[in-house]
């Protein structure tokens, strides 16, 4: 076994004990704040130092706590008459947690960046075990997001491991070379020989799958809204959402359990509303619980009553905390004849409750629609408006050439449309090369460059030159690019912030470029846009539970559509 083999297990460390300041501080951090009248802040110091407690871990069982118990409490404020039944909650929480880390198996630590960096700087490890020890543990890492991103396995990983710790050139530790690598000459390197590809193998290039109304007139290359003086006539606006854009100090996606609740009562309310409004004399704010000789109509989520695969047995119907506590009743559907649902869905029921425990459905109401969107009809749109949408990933499977990116841009500049939407990803996750398993599959070389590399030579200097070109020729494009969740280099949650800051890109001053998030809404001269990378029908497919009638009922996908 080598040097870099070796293992060491120690137990995790105690945790920090924390004074009164800090509890409160903490308690404050998560929207609950003291009451002063009581000695409450003093109490819970108290349960701190009972229990070995840290005061974010004692501020998050109280979330918890609150969440459960929020129908019974007045408030949300921590009191004196809270603390009995929350030591109680607190107490079981900590024997809970204890007894799950005692089955939990112990997992191994792994040497990271550093400790390999100071191994090679002390000249511990002679050249062999050096090179050994660079590949087996660097095969894995490639200097990326933060520079530690998990990277493609290559034994030529000791290139990316110089490039990471400021290597500009050469850097000999231990008798161990290691050479940069230049990101384009590494991609030029790799690229397949020129007709050899599937994508410049295929027999009708350019040739439309299909056409949408075939009877209206083709766009004219240079006929939307960017010609003579209107050149600089397309804008394109993000719409934000109603809390605004995230702080850069935020984490994303970062979600209290009660956001959570409240979130889907706000989803459950405005429901009801919607419902009442599309259909007049309706009234749904009967309780699921409810029992009932005669018709009632609640509104309700959608939940499975275990753990496996949504089926007509096993549907329940969750009400609202305002009108039904958040009780669950089952949900009989054998009087409907077609249905159609998914866990979470929204929905609105019409039957008879005998009992209280089981509500047969007579009528279901699976959607409330707004209005369609309205366009201004003084928008520049209504003028003449050319988009082209292009959606990844952007090059073949087994290689980083980015030919289908070179054709699209060729395209392009021949249509001259006013706008494009590019949908990620651009670097695609299950990229062969990307991946790690393109050796196996005989690539011809290893990935020996970070994804952000990949991402700057293979999508942004093409978009850079593309929006150069179009300024010489008197063409002035919108892009609009939208990441995904198979980005390599996006951040790897859903939804999604924007793929990275426009000013990232180096165009001329005609060329607009708009990052939106994913899912995302723009206007492109007053005409809405929602876009989403994710293929949410292939979920909602997997997790559907439907039973289709007669009657030629519209079919799968668009009925979950």
């Amino acid at each position: 076994a080598t040097h870099a083999a070796h293992v060491e297990r120690h137990p995790p460390p105690p945790s920090t004990m924390a004074d009164v300041a800090e509890v409160t501080q903490a308690f404050s951090n998560q929207g609950f704040a003291f009451d002063d009248t009581d000695d409450v802040a003093a109490q819970c110091f108290a349960m701190c130092r009972s229990f070995g407690a840290s005061a974010f871990d004692l501020a998050l069982s109280w979330d918890a706590y609150y969440t459960e118990n929020a129908n019974r409490m007045k408030t949300a404020t921590p009191t004196g008459a809270h603390m009995e039944a929350f030591r109680v909650h607190y107490e079981k929480h900590v024997l809970k947690t204890s007894k799950s880390n005692a089955m939990k198996t112990p997992t191994a630590y792994v040497y990271g960046k550093r400790s390999l960096a100071e191994s090679l700087e002390s000249g511990a490890l002679d050249s062999a075990t050096a090179n050994a020890a660079v590949d087996a543990s660097l095969a894995a890492v490639t200097p990326g997001r933060g520079g530690d991103t998990p990277g493609a396995q290559t034994k030529h990983a000791r290139t990316a491991f110089a490039r990471a710790n400021g290597g500009g050139g050469v850097t000999d530790t231990a008798g161990v070379t290691l050479p940069s690598a230049n990101a384009h000459e590494a991609l030029e390197q790799m690229k397949p020989a020129k007709g050899t590809t599937a994508f410049a193998k295929r027999l009708t290039p350019g040739m439309a799958k299909t056409e949408l109304n075939p009877h209206l007139p083709a766009p004219v290359a240079g006929s939307g809204a960017r010609t003579g003086k209107n050149a600089h006539a397309v804008e394109v606006t993000v719409q934000h959402s109603a809390h605004g854009k995230l702080n850069e100090t935020r984490l994303f996606m970062r979600d209290r359990v009660a956001d959570k609740v409240d979130m889907i009562e706000t989803r459950l309310a405005s429901f009801q509303k919607q419902v009442e409004a599309n259909h007049p004399g309706l009234r749904c704010g009967a309780a699921v619980y409810a029992a009932s000789q005669d018709d009632v109509t609640v509104v309700g989520r959608v939940v499975c009553d275990s753990e496996g695969k949504l089926n007509e047995h096993s549907v329940m119907l969750e009400g609202s905390i305002a009108t039904s506590n958040g009780m669950r009743v089952r949900l009989e559907l054998r009087e409907l004849p077609n249905f159609s649902l998914f866990p979470g869905q929204i929905v609105c029921v019409q039957g008879q409750n005998p009992s209280g425990h089981c509500l047969v459905a007579k009528r279901l109401i699976c959607g409330a629609p707004p209005a369609m969107a309205v366009s201004d009809l003084k928008a520049p749109a209504h003028g003449a408006l050319t988009i082209a949408v292009a959606s990844g990933p952007f090059t073949c499977m087994g290689d980083l050439a980015y030919e289908p990116l070179d054709a699209l841009f060729a395209a392009l500049a021949k249509h001259k449309p006013d706008s494009l939407i590019l949908l990620g990803p651009f670097v695609d996750c299950e990229n062969k090369i990307v991946a790690g398993t393109g050796e196996d599959a005989g690539a011809a070389e290893p990935l020996e460059v970070s994804f952000e590399e990949v991402f700057a030579v293979g999508v942004r200097d093409r978009l850079e030159a593309f929006l150069s070109n179009a300024d010489v020729d008197g063409y002035y494009p919108s892009v609009v690019l939208v990441p995904s969740v198979r980005d390599a280099t996006a951040a790897a949650a859903f939804p999604q912030p924007p793929l990275l800051d426009p000013s990232a890109i180096e165009t001329p001053a005609s060329a607009r470029v708009t990052a939106v998030a994913n899912p995302g809404s723009f206007a492109v001269n007053g005409i809405t846009f929602h876009v989403c990378t994710q293929d949410v029908l292939r979920h909602l497919s997997a997790s559907e539970a439907a039973r289709e009638g007669g009657g030629g009922g519209p079919d799968r996908m668009t009925r979950l559509g």
